[in-house]
């Protein structure tokens, strides 16, 4: 066949591909390799001289050319002449891409432009950790698991992950610098039956626990924890720009959220309430690094305390470039309390991009006390299966053996076809939606 096929003829040949693959696995899964399958109860059967080692290595060797037909290799090869298909005939960006990866990104943007979709996986991802009944740590994880435009990041294995520390205090690392192992479900030994199990030790990584000071984990703001101070120097906190009516800033060496990593002083920042805004910032220029990453993800929060000062009216607000959060002093509840930027697409960076980009900290129409300041954490998030993940130690240390899980659900094969076979591909995803412009087939 020859010619210039339309968009809508592209899909057709995309969804007639892809019906072939799940075919093939909805009966590889559901009649050959599952409990009860065609192959359970063929091995069930197996007795006499020559059935149990002849005909069971016939067996072996069929269920190995199943799993080959469903392999990423198969997958992509089914796909790939799809996307360049795309590339040669619809997509005015991507035209001149012979990198798949280039043109998947340049049809990602293709679907976005013009409000196309895909079916959604529908998957339910957890946010809320399980942590352990013997954990030390009071710390948290975060994640992350919508893109830049807001879509679902539907490219992971749907199981339970389970996050240990492995490296505390007292076997390898600083406190509060703590590094946990992320792993998954058992993955399954081939390619059949891939939807009843996890990501597997292939999937098996570390993370750093976020802390204020230097090194793996550490903060990209300088002086985060508002420990370095000179009460006769401008600025006053070493890497910050102030603006503070009548002087309202100040360092408490006694009351802070925690210490962190080579600290040669514990403390936080105090504002006085009642001489009007106070605001904080830190340009790229000052911070420890010279550039962000435009394609990640940024963690930013910090510990805010209105008890101890009696900190009373106005609004705190953090800001990152142009994004921002704000609490009430009113709302904000007693001893420290964290403030961050919320968990969205605009912890992007190309939603919260600004000219002359800074992270700032203010307070805004105050009445009156002190409100402290501490433990100000800004850092690139960590991709793990797919989704992005940052873990923050709490005032209490992790110790060896703590433990944090989310189970997820959903995401059945034949929920999303199209976005399915593009995972197993190694493509990634696609805009989706529960009501898709492209169905599955």
């Amino acid at each position: 066949m020859s010619g210039s096929p339309t968009e809508t003829e592209i899909q057709t040949q995309w969804k007639n591909g892809v019906n072939i693959l799940e075919s093939t696995r909805n009966y590889a899964d559901g009649t050959v390799a599952g409990a009860a399958g065609l192959l359970d109860v063929l091995e069930q059967s197996l007795e006499g001289e020559y059935t149990p080692v002849s005909l069971a290595s016939a067996a072996a060797s069929y269920r190995a050319g199943l799993s080959a037909l469903l392999g990423s290799g198969i997958a992509l090869d089914f796909l790939s002449p799809i996307l360049f298909e795309y590339a040669a005939q619809i997509l005015t960006e991507g035209a001149g891409y012979q990198n798949i990866d280039e043109i998947m990104r340049a049809l990602y943007e293709h679907f976005d432009d013009n409000l196309l979709s895909v079916k959604s996986r529908t998957i339910t991802y957890d946010t809320s950790a399980t942590t352990g009944a013997t954990n030390v740590g009071n710390g948290s994880m975060n994640r992350l698991s919508v893109d830049e435009k807001g879509y679902n990041m539907e490219a992971c294995t749907v199981e339970t992950k389970r996050f240990r520390c492995r490296v505390d205090q007292n076997t390898g690392v600083q406190k509060h610098a703590e590094r946990f192992e992320a792993l998954g479900d058992a993955a399954s030994q081939d390619n059949l039956l891939r939807s009843a199990f996890g990501s597997g030790t292939s999937e098996s990584t570390r993370i750093a626990s976020l802390h204020a000071g230097t090194g793996n984990g550490g903060s990209l703001l300088r002086n985060s924890s508002f420990s370095t101070y000179d009460s006769s120097a401008s600025p006053k906190f070493a890497g910050w720009t102030e603006s503070a009516v009548g002087g309202g800033i100040a360092q408490d060496i006694t009351n802070f959220y925690r210490s962190h990593p080579g600290a040669a002083t514990d403390a936080s920042l105090q504002m006085t309430g009642g001489g009007g805004t106070i605001t904080l910032k830190q340009t790229l220029a000052d911070m420890r690094v010279s550039r962000l990453n435009p394609d990640k993800p940024y963690f930013l929060r910090v510990m805010l305390n209105k008890t101890v000062g009696t900190a009373a009216g106005g609004t705190v607000t953090l800001r990152l470039g142009s994004q921002a959060v704000s609490v009430t002093i009113a709302a904000l509840g007693t001893n420290w309390q964290e403030l961050k930027i919320p968990l969205d697409a605009n912890t992007w960076f190309r939603n919260f991009d600004e000219d002359a980009f800074d992270v700032e900290i203010e307070w805004s129409g105050s009445t009156s006390g002190t409100l402290l300041i501490d433990d100000m954490l800004f850092q690139e998030m960590e991709l793990i299966d797919g989704t992005y993940w940052a873990l923050v130690g709490g005032s209490t240390a992790w110790m060896v053996d703590d433990t944090l899980a989310f189970t997820d659900t959903g995401g059945a094969p034949a929920t999303g076809k199209l976005q399915w076979w593009l995972w197993i591909a190694g493509l990634g995803y696609l805009p989706s939606s529960g009501t898709p412009t492209l169905t599955d087939p």
